[in-house]
């Protein structure tokens, strides 16, 4: 008598194919749980880095209010001082010129896009504190940067038409600038602040090592 196997083999089958989907699903919560962690180290490790400069440099932001900004270009160049953005620190001395600019605005979008990332991929108020901060630091190299070419402008005016810098800077809209810049490195002054009023590097450290 001749035994039907089918059932046995459909039952084997459906098994296996369980097995595999399960195995397949498992693969990829690890990869996923993988693509976090690497994300959260790379983030993190780009924050902290701004977080070093801005310690290396912050007495080159206690500028004097009552004058122009002139040590601009040395203040961007030190704060551009690393690995990730060594590759615009030349921008500030072309101003407007290509390939320059265009890798400038790349980045200045590319940090601001990380800033909103780390409030994603980390948890609790730490998240959005270092976000913050790089934020306010993409806007201190981004506001530099204007601030010079406001200044290439007003000593043109100075040259070119034989003008006094106080004519000039009212031609350019100088003390205007001028306070927005203030604004914008007190800004950065206060994120620092609350990082580390709130411990936030300690706080991120643990949630990159438990996840």
């Amino acid at each position: 008598m001749n035994r039907d196997w089918s059932p046995w083999i459909a039952a084997i089958t459906a098994i296996t194919a369980i097995v595999a989907l399960l195995q397949t699903k498992q693969q990829i919560k690890l990869s996923n749980k993988q693509h976090l962690f690497d994300k959260r180290v790379e983030h993190y490790l780009l924050a902290q880095g701004l977080i070093q400069l801005y310690q290396s440099h912050e007495t080159l932001l206690a500028v004097n209010e009552d004058e122009p900004l002139l040590s601009v270009k040395f203040i961007f160049t030190q704060m551009t001082n690393n690995l990730y953005l060594e590759n615009i620190t030349d921008v500030i001395a072309h101003t407007l010129e290509q390939p320059y600019h265009k890798e400038f605005l790349s980045k200045m979008e590319k940090l601001r896009e990380i800033s909103t990332q780390i409030k994603f991929i980390f948890g609790g108020k730490e998240a959005a504190l270092l976000g913050n901060f790089v934020l306010r630091y993409q806007e201190l190299l981004y506001g530099l940067y204007q601030y010079q070419i406001l200044l290439k402008n007003m000593n043109k005016i100075a040259v070119n038409f034989r003008d006094t810098l106080e004519n000039a800077q009212e031609k350019v809209g100088e003390r205007e600038y001028r306070e927005k810049m203030l604004k914008i490195i007190n800004d950065l002054n206060q994120a620092y602040e609350r990082i580390i009023k709130a411990k936030v590097e300690e706080k991120i450290e643990k949630q990159i090592k438990l996840s």
